[in-house]
């Protein structure tokens, strides 16, 4: 059953690119710090082999212990579905901006879940850190999706991405917005320097302590689609759409690089510094809205 799901091609071409990206953000960051690095399909056999190792449960987890890493990329998959890649959406129907929202803020909750349901102190700590982080750059995130879609006229991220086709781009049109985008969707899959969730020097793995065998590739792959779905909704909203898969790799590659930039060049920030910068991107999103309200 559930390789029945895996292939379906929608879902299959997702998984396989958010691997991909990975590889290549882990390989330009090591060039970028004069490292060799593993190679680009490293992400794909540290998958295969987390599916293949022994599931561990704690005597003390709690109820949840499997459905929510499930959930998690289930909600993240769900997402991707519905942002429109090279053109096309895998799933037939209009999306929502509103509904891919929920479910990657869906996504957040159930990582959230993962750490507490664990009963490891670090993971506590770590699901607290997440659902802290998660207070300060929803805010700026959802002002920044909603700029494009009130300037279109439109919660549909594809005729939003259409709207760009005859050149003009919404990223020079609305820089604030942009620039709070690009720092939520670093907060929103814990890329320096907003990897406050699982500061490792600090908290071990956070919310993925007590995790192994496939319950925490099922925690790692959320992490890596959430990224290519974030950099594709980027791509879609802001950068010009894509009429063609080539428009869309070459736009989506430029975009990982500046989040590799950020995550090689960035310390990570204390808790309370997170919140205070993503108000301050919410803030400076808030011109551009209030620019598309007076327009």
């Amino acid at each position: 059953m559930i390789l029945e799901i895996l292939v379906y091609p929608g879902i299959a071409f997702i998984l396989l690119f958010s691997l991909v990206y990975s590889g290549i953000l882990r390989k330009l960051a090591a060039m970028m710090q004069s490292r060799i690095g593993p190679p680009v399909w490293q992400p794909i056999l540290d998958t295969l082999k987390l599916l293949g190792k022994e599931d561990i449960i704690p005597e003390q987890a709690k109820p949840g212990f499997t459905l929510w890493p499930a959930v998690a990329l289930a909600s993240v998959i769900v997402a991707g579905l519905m942002v429109p890649m090279g053109g096309m959406m895998a799933l037939p129907f209009q999306s929502n901006l509103l509904i891919i929202f929920y479910f990657l803020a869906m996504s957040s909750v159930a990582l959230y879940l993962c750490g507490f349901v664990s009963s490891n102190p670090f993971g506590i700590v770590g699901s607290v850190r997440k659902i802290t982080q998660a207070v300060g750059y929803e805010l700026p995130f959802i002002i920044s999706i909603m700029v494009p879609a009130l300037f279109v006229g439109s919660m549909n991220p594809l005729t939003i991405s259409s709207y760009q086709l005859g050149g003009t781009w919404l990223a020079g049109m609305f820089p604030f917005a942009f620039l709070a985008f690009f720092a939520a969707a670093l907060a929103k899959t814990e890329t320096p320097p907003f990897h406050v969730p699982g500061a490792h020097q600090e908290i071990v793995a956070g919310y993925c302590t007590e995790y192994t065998g496939t319950r925490l590739a099922f925690i790692e792959l959320t992490h890596f689609v959430k990224l290519f779905v974030l950099i594709s909704l980027g791509v879609a909203l802001f950068m010009g759409g894509s009429p063609d898969i080539l428009a869309f790799l070459v736009k989506s590659l430029a975009l990982l690089f500046l989040v590799t930039l950020s995550r090689v060049v960035f310390a990570r920030l204390r808790v309370d510094h997170v919140l205070r910068v993503a108000w301050v991107f919410g803030a400076v999103a808030l011109i551009d809205l209030v620019r598309v309200l007076l327009w």
